[in-house]
């Protein structure tokens, strides 16, 4: 199966763990614009000798650059590209469509993968991202296995999730933590509100659920679907990950290589993956799990495997029953309903209180636990310090090497010895000495190979040999030997050659385009008001221009990179970002909510500028912030079976969650039955329409999502009367 496995790494660990459980490729961040800010990362230093080391065994090396970057930042942005570039990386992940657009035309030679920030489901969205020099997709880890094979025949690299926690908004489409916590995601600083708890509330009333933690999903492991996936037309198979441990990282890329060599997780795989790290698995969104088959309600961390049953508790021992093995120093978390102690196995005594380090599945133990333990409690173990040892041995011996075929020919007395090294990519000839005749016993294709094959803990294995040998022929051992020394000495040096890179000066021109209209977005037909307001909608609203969804391609309006002439959720938050859109034909777009006041200015005055035209940018005045939108209803999931779809519950009530801090945030579905969420507070600038005019911007928008009649029409007049008062 010729498939790529990319795992992830969030330190140096983490990386030798993947590289020894057989990745074929890694990807990591550097300080700055990877969506993983608190991941350890790796400096420019580091990076450039890991890519040297990762290329001299034939592994390769992405780089995330997957955050949104702002016009102060797009030059440092580039000069960080341009070094990785200069270093030999063999691809940038990238979120942010003016990083994209700049790096494709002033560093062509650059392999750019689209993020899965970008949130990809379609076909169309892919040849759009082909237009500005996209090499690889990954997918949304929405996107359904029939999506996958229709984007696949795009011929576009696709690469996909098979294992590690899930989003569950469309990545790239939250605004959560930035709205709340003010830590935006979408720039790497995720406060993960997605795992907080909240209450179900039905027209202000609180509604049963099966837990508390209602965005919280299960983890994703598509391991065992691979050979599907593939039959699908993924071609990397990408593990989730920068902020696991190694032991994380090594179980998961095994048991994935273990898929590929057609061989499925058997159950102590499974224990060691769980072990590692688990929140519960589910299939995803790629074979369309819902309710709480992707859900897990009632916990947000990691649940490890369970071990064993506690007894009672006398002071500060605890009794338990083993269900299965136990070793001192293992993780151990104790769950008893809501209720949870951990601590670690330090101490572990048998049934005669004597001092044991292992104990096996069956016996009953003591274990010094500091914390109080309900009886009953559920052991569940969450790290094991023997797979910690396994994967520190893993590493020290399973060091990477590159497969090398060699092809050795002596066949004529008194000519030099012939030997050819190739890695597939890049081959050397080297001569030495000269072919004798045999006095005694002649020298065996055996005994060539041998001395051949002696690599060692060099960067080479030799996967192939081939030999040609004359006859009664006489070669000293030491001189086969020499021809392999030469041989992948100048092979090393020639696999480490890196070519010059090309570096054109940013050209790139745009017409002057009209400016676009303002519009208010409507989602209920009694938002609908005879203004004399240009109306743009998901849903089939009488007097209302269409917009396509983010999971569509038709619409004068779309949330992405569909047909239509306005782009309204791509998070442009820099000029070239719009340059991009325009480069694609689009007319304008809408900035990015998550864009700095400052930010703006610089965008307007850097555009205009560069382009010689003000931006042709919409900026929107009033909403209540969309903090996401996903696939999951915690709806239909706490009121029916999680499984039914178009079943309208979010337009009958409203409904809403309210987190641990008190605040509200509404849920509403949009033409596709994907939830979204709204925030309880309005943004509304729409006072501000004058100064934002004298700024540079000429076109603005509404956007109305949970509000009533009465609202609605308010709103809309206070935005009526400033657009007019502005024309």
């Amino acid at each position: 199966m010729n498939v790529e496995i990319l795992a992830p790494a969030g330190n140096m660990e983490s990386l030798k763990a993947a590289f020894a459980a057989g990745a074929d490729a890694v990807y990591f961040g550097l300080p700055l614009f990877g969506a993983r800010a608190f991941a350890q990362n790796f400096t420019l230093e580091q990076a450039k000798e890991v890519i040297e080391q990762a290329h001299q065994v034939s592994k390769k090396i992405y780089i995330t650059m997957n955050t949104l970057i702002e016009e102060d930042q797009m030059e440092q942005a580039y000069s960080f590209a341009k070094a990785l570039h200069e270093m030999g990386v063999d691809a940038l992940i990238v979120q942010d469509l003016g990083l994209i657009h700049l790096l494709h035309h002033r560093l062509p030679q650059l392999e750019l993968h689209a993020s899965t920030q970008l949130s990809v489901t379609t076909p169309y969205q892919i040849e759009q991202l082909r237009k500005l020099g996209i090499k690889r997709v990954v997918l949304a880890r929405e996107a359904t296995i029939e999506q996958i094979e229709a984007c696949a025949k795009t011929g576009m690299e696709l690469e996909a999730f098979v294992h590690g926690a899930l989003c569950i908004s469309y990545s790239g489409q939250c605004r959560f933590s930035q709205v709340r916590y003010d830590r935006s995601g979408n720039k790497g600083a995720c406060a993960q509100p997605c795992r907080m708890e909240y209450t179900l509330l039905e027209d202000g009333k609180p509604v049963a659920t099966q837990g508390r933690y209602l965005l919280s999903p299960r983890d994703l492991s598509l391991i065992n679907k691979i050979e599907r996936m593939h039959q699908a037309g993924v071609y990397s198979f990408k593990i989730e990950g920068r902020m696991k441990s190694p032991e994380y990282v090594y179980q998961s890329v095994h048991a994935a290589k273990m898929a590929i060599a057609g061989h499925p997780l058997t159950a102590e795989q499974l224990n060691q993956l769980k072990t590692a790290f688990n929140r519960g698995y589910t299939l995803g969104h790629t074979f369309e799990q819902t309710g709480l088959s992707l859900m897990n309600p009632k916990t947000s961390n990691h649940q490890g495997v369970e071990i064993g049953e506690v007894l009672f508790q006398k002071n500060d021992r605890v009794r338990v029953k083993l269900s299965a093995d136990l070793c001192q120093n293992d993780g151990l978390r104790f769950v008893s309903g809501q209720y949870e102690a951990g601590g670690v196995a330090n101490f572990i005594y048998d049934a005669k209180g004597k001092l044991i380090n292992k104990a096996k599945a069956g016996q009953i133990v003591d274990i010094k636990i500091n914390q109080r333990v309900n009886k009953g409690a559920i052991v569940r173990r969450t790290s094991s310090f023997e797979m910690t040892k396994e994967v520190e041995n893993a590493i020290k011996k399973n060091k990477p090497q590159a497969n090398v075929d060699f092809y050795f020919e002596a066949t004529q007395i008194g000519q030099p010895l012939r030997l050819v090294a190739t890695d597939g990519m890049h081959t050397v000839e080297v001569e030495q000495g000269e072919l004798q005749q045999a006095k005694t016993a002649p020298t065996s294709p055996e005994q060539i190979e041998h001395a051949l094959s002696k690599t060692g803990n060099s960067w080479a294995s030799v996967r192939h040999i081939e030999i040609q040998l004359g006859d009664n022929p006489f070669i000293p051992n030491k001189m086969v030997n020499e021809l392999r020394r030469l041989a992948l000495e100048q092979l090393d040096q020639k696999r480490s050659q890196k070519q010059d890179i090309q570096e054109f000066d940013y050209d790139f021109t745009l017409n002057p385009c009209a400016q676009p209209a303002s519009f208010v977005e409507i989602t209920k037909q009694e938002q609908a008001i005879t203004d004399g307001l240009l109306q743009v909608s998901e849903f089939p609203l009488e007097n209302s221009t269409h917009k396509a969804s983010l999971i569509h391609d038709q619409g004068l309006y779309c949330d992405h990179l569909g047909e239509g002439q306005i782009v309204e959720n791509m998070n442009i938050t820099n000029s070239y970002a719009l340059a991009a859109l325009l480069e694609l034909g689009y007319q304008g777009a809408v900035l990015s909510g998550e864009l700095s006041k400052s930010g703006r200015a610089d965008l307007l005055a850097a555009f205009k500028s560069r382009y010689g035209f003000n931006a042709p940018v919409i900026y929107t005045v009033y909403e209540k912030p969309r903090l996401m939108v996903m696939k999951h209803c915690p709806v239909n999931t706490a009121l029916k079976d999680g499984q039914r779809k178009h079943c309208a519950l979010c337009r009958q009530h409203q409904y809403s969650l309210k987190g641990k801090d008190g605040k509200l945030a509404y849920l509403y579905g949009n033409v596709d039955c994907n939830m979204q969420i709204f925030d309880e507070d309005a943004i509304d600038c729409i006072d501000q329409i004058d100064q934002l005019q004298q700024q540079g911007i000429h076109a603005f928008r509404i956007v109305l999502s949970v509000e009533n009649k009465s609202q609605s029409q308010a709103i809309r007049q206070r935005f009526l009367q400033k657009v007019q008062e502005k024309g």
